[in-house]
């Protein structure tokens, strides 16, 4: 296990936990976390990522910039699209040009957005591939909605087990989350893609989002409901095997001789 620093072009550096087992070969997995959480996501990452070496892949954990244990930043979609081709140039500068990607919630749609060149298919659990509309009164308190407002951020506690203790927003931030365009998003999207909805999302909408734009979606591409509630902690298991089942099939680890 290695704990690395990775740099971006803007100069925020990204907090990672590289992790290339003795058997693997050329490929691994990134993981792409969703927003105000980290590169463990709930140890739902750390589960699947001993899943994926289990079958021979490197592995990639990072924060975001603005998340965990990486450098302070605003949080937006732009700032994580080169987050995401950061971490993976950093990884084929390990010798590892043939990646998947894992992606959760807004992490989904961070990778469809950043589309890095070494990466040759994604997994994608709980996306939101649609506009929502989010009344963020529900969200916000009255003072941070008057920041976003006045100024333009306003900042969040964090109180998870991370050590960042607040992370930041702007009104930009609330445009990404809300404002998805599908046909943007999956316009020229050339990697087979599984998509991995729960019960949740089935009670939100968002698998029927997902299937109303499948036929944007690549050749290959498959969309499966899992009995199980990701956010609750509910039969989270439902992930690994579909997940590395596709990880074999579209990106394959190459032994070394």
């Amino acid at each position: 296990m290695v704990e690395t620093k990775i740099p971006t072009p803007r100069g925020v550096e990204l907090a990672g936990t590289f992790v290339n087992p003795v058997d693997s070969g050329d490929a691994a997995v990134l993981f792409s976390h969703s927003f105000l959480a980290d590169r463990h996501s709930a140890e739902h990452f750390d589960r699947l990522a001993r899943r994926y070496r289990a079958a021979g892949y490197a592995t990639l954990e990072f924060d975001y910039s603005g998340h965990g244990e990486s450098g302070d930043d605003i949080i937006t979609l732009d700032a994580e699209v080169e987050d995401l081709r950061a971490a993976s140039g950093w990884l084929a500068d390990q010798g590892f040009a043939r990646q998947l990607v894992h992606g959760h919630s807004f992490g989904a749609t961070v990778a469809l957005a950043a589309r890095p060149t070494a990466v040759l298919a994604y997994v994608l659990s709980s996306p939101s591939i649609a506009p929502m509309s989010i009344d963020w009164t529900q969200i916000f308190s009255d003072e941070q909605l008057g920041d976003l407002e006045e100024i333009g951020a306003t900042s969040i506690p964090d109180d998870s087990p991370s050590r960042r203790r607040s992370f930041t927003i702007s009104k930009q931030t609330l445009a990404d989350l809300s404002l998805c365009d599908p046909v943007a998003l999956l316009d020229g999207l050339d990697q087979p893609t599984l998509v991995i909805h729960d019960s949740t999302d089935a009670d939100l909408g968002l698998l029927g989002a997902t299937q109303e734009v499948f036929h944007l979606l690549p050749d290959g591409s498959r969309v499966e409901v899992a009995d199980a509630r990701f956010g609750l902690g509910e039969n989270v298991e439902a992930l690994d095997a579909p997940s590395v089942e596709w990880a074999k099939r579209w990106v394959p680890v190459v032994r070394s001789r």
